[in-house]
């Protein structure tokens, strides 16, 4: 982006609306800074209603309960990976492992043999691990995340999901930054723009009108590459839909 450099916190909506400021030089910008907050809240709100970047985090298993609550940066939850795995001849080989027992129990009898493929074939389907996660109906607060069937000696679970930008957050991802910055700046030249054919200034009355035709060009470019971002997250396993 020209004329930008982020600093080590990364960008917060002051920040965003002084880069818009500096694009526009050496013109003095009609809209007041108030609408131009509006204009960067408006950019976030479309982001977290379409994007679909990826998020993971680590989290420690649930202590004495069956959820973990997710920070309020998860907008949604695609998959779950857990730092154990159950061995592997249960989840291959399920049948050998019954005839194994099966011969090995034969000597003391069928029911014997009987009670331990049961007990055996328990522990099995209990292998499958699943997992379901429940949206907050707050953006400040964050869903929780149920588990059954969590595998013996998980210290820490991998949560992948899409990612939020929270209230007052400090953006640091620069495929954000990238997006947020030109998308405010399409919404700002089409309310320049209107500014320019309202005030019926003499000789700029066509700039104005090709200003909103630029801007709105460039906002139908920028939601185009977030729905195919969201759309291209063929890595995600299990995915249902992407809001």
């Amino acid at each position: 982006m020209s004329n930008f450099h982020t600093s080590a916190s990364g960008m917060d909506k002051d920040a965003i609306v002084a880069w818009l400021k500096v694009e526009f030089q050496p013109l003095t910008l009609a809209t007041p800074d108030e609408t131009l907050e509006q204009i960067v809240d408006n950019s976030v709100r479309y982001w977290n209603t379409h994007s679909g970047l990826k998020l993971t985090t680590m989290f420690d298993p649930p202590a004495g309960g069956s959820a973990i609550q997710l920070n309020n940066q998860f907008k949604t939850v695609v998959n779950v990976y857990p730092s154990a795995t159950t061995t592997w001849i249960w989840n291959d080989h399920p049948l050998w492992t019954l005839l194994g027992i099966t011969i090995l129990d034969n000597v003391t009898g069928d029911m014997i043999m009987m009670s331990e493929a049961f007990r055996n074939y328990r522990c099995y389907v209990g292998t499958d691990m699943r997992w379901y996660f429940e949206q907050s109906k707050v953006s400040s607060e964050g869903g929780l995340l149920f588990m059954t069937n969590l595998p013996r000696g998980t210290d820490k679970i991998a949560v992948v999901g899409t990612k939020r930008i929270t209230a007052d957050e400090s953006i640091t991802n620069e495929y954000i930054i990238d997006w947020i910055l030109p998308y405010a700046k399409a919404l700002l030249k089409q309310i320049e723009g209107n500014t320019l054919r309202k005030g019926g200034i003499v000789d700029i009355k066509d700039d104005g009108a090709e200003l909103v035709r630029e801007g709105k060009e460039e906002q139908k470019t920028f939601r185009n590459s977030l729905r195919l971002t969201a759309v291209g997250l063929h890595w995600f396993e299990g995915v249902d839909n992407i809001v």
